[in-house]
């Protein structure tokens, strides 16, 4: 005697991959929710515009002199320093540990410097050898700062 499927479960097992694709088709993002996830929010253009300065010379020696003083006289220790990159990483034990990032790149002019300056607040994560870093968006930090790396530099080409 021979057995034959159930219609009803033939037609379960038939319909059973279309279901499947229906439903990742479903988890797909739109081309808008693509999009969307690279915009910047204006908070997030804000704190970016707050970070940067151009700076009117192409004099990337001077430039990086000036940030790693700049950062020496607001009490940071230079950890690292990648000239060819134009990086430098600090950091500040006095009330907390905070972390400074510069970043020089050349301006679209081809005349000019753009530097970023990032400063994070570094908390140990109890039980792990990671830490977590806070962004710091209080904007007197950057124009501080950036006011004192900008005396630096006319000072160092002018050399007083």
């Amino acid at each position: 005697m021979s057995r034959q499927p159930c219609p009803r479960r033939r037609l379960l097992l038939a319909a059973l991959p279309g279901a499947a694709l229906a439903a990742l088709a479903g988890c797909a993002p739109t081309p808008a929710q693509q999009a969307a996830a690279f915009t910047p929010s204006a908070a997030a253009t804000a704190l970016r515009a707050r970070q940067t300065r151009r700076f009117d010379t192409a004099d990337r020696r001077l430039m990086l002199q000036s940030a790693i003083g700049t950062l020496q006289d607001l009490g940071y220790q230079i950890e690292e320093t990648q000239a060819e990159h134009g990086i430098i990483v600090g950091t500040r034990t006095a009330d907390g540990r905070v972390r400074a990032q510069v970043v020089l790149r050349p301006g679209a002019d081809g005349r000019s410097i753009l530097v970023r300056a990032t400063f994070q607040s570094i908390t140990p994560r109890p039980g792990s050898l990671l830490t977590a870093g806070e962004t710091l968006e209080d904007p007197a930090i950057y124009q501080g700062f950036f006011e004192k790396m900008a005396q630096s530099a006319f000072l160092t080409a002018h050399e007083i």
